[in-house]
């Protein structure tokens, strides 16, 4: 047998189990059941903290996206989303409300979960309440990824530093502080968006908190004031 047979030979079985394996591939990817999990969040970034004085309403809405993995179903199926009683420390009908269920709709891959958040106590003046979310296997779906299964939403009026501000805000803002949001909030007439996507969506988008960053800065490069510690307020490079 010559060495351009024994090629040939080679490569026949290695298409051969090559073709062994795609087929097994397939069985998995139709065979196994579908998955869900939160996209947006996980362990150790598991929380989306929301301010009614950030926002000044009475009540407003946080949407959780929950994605699909695996094959789409044909049918209109419920997701399994459940409270956690044990960590949550929000009141259902004083702070948040939950539709009785979220159903994942034919032909689609993911879900937005809307969270009513309700303005209805004194409790959130001086705390921050938890909502505590899990997602649980159901009849149709399992959970893709443990540590993609949780989510905090967390409710308070109190002044919140924006869960991006290290990722984003502290180019054009400068190190965080209570004092200096308060002046941001001052300048700006209004506060941050609440989420970083909601940024990019922001009219004027980067630029816009680029001019502002270096007009806050301004003022704290002509006035002597101290944040909360008792810390001045430095000037800083803004982008």
């Amino acid at each position: 047998m010559n060495g351009s047979m024994i090629r040939n030979i080679v490569w026949m079985c290695l298409f051969a189990v090559s073709c062994i394996g795609c087929q097994e591939n397939d069985r998995l990817v139709y065979t196994t059941k579908p998955s869900v999990f939160f996209p947006d969040y996980t362990a150790g970034k598991d929380s989306v903290t929301y301010s009614f004085r950030m926002t000044k309403e009475d009540r407003d809405t946080v949407y959780l996206t929950v994605k699909l993995v695996g094959q789409s179903l044909e049918h209109r199926a419920p997701i399994g989303l459940v409270v956690d009683k044990d960590e949550t420390t929000a009141r259902e009908g004083v702070y948040y409300e939950m539709d009785e269920t979220y159903w994942l709709e034919p032909g689609s891959g993911e879900v937005k979960i809307p969270v009513y958040l309700i303005q209805g106590g004194t409790d959130i003046d001086d705390d921050i309440l938890t909502l505590a979310l899990r997602l649980v296997p159901t009849d149709d779906f399992d959970v893709a990824y443990e540590d993609k299964s949780r989510v905090y939403v967390r409710v308070t009026n109190q002044l919140v530093k924006p869960s991006y501000w290290e990722d984003l805000l502290v180019i054009y803002f400068g190190e965080y502080s209570q004092v200096k949001h308060e002046k941001c909030i001052e300048v700006m007439g209004h506060d941050f968006p609440l989420t970083q996507d909601e940024v990019a969506s922001f009219p004027g988008s980067y630029s816009y908190f680029m001019i502002q960053g270096r007009t806050v800065c301004y003022y704290y490069a002509t006035h002597d004031v101290k944040d909360e510690n008792g810390k001045k307020i430095e000037v800083w490079d803004p982008f």
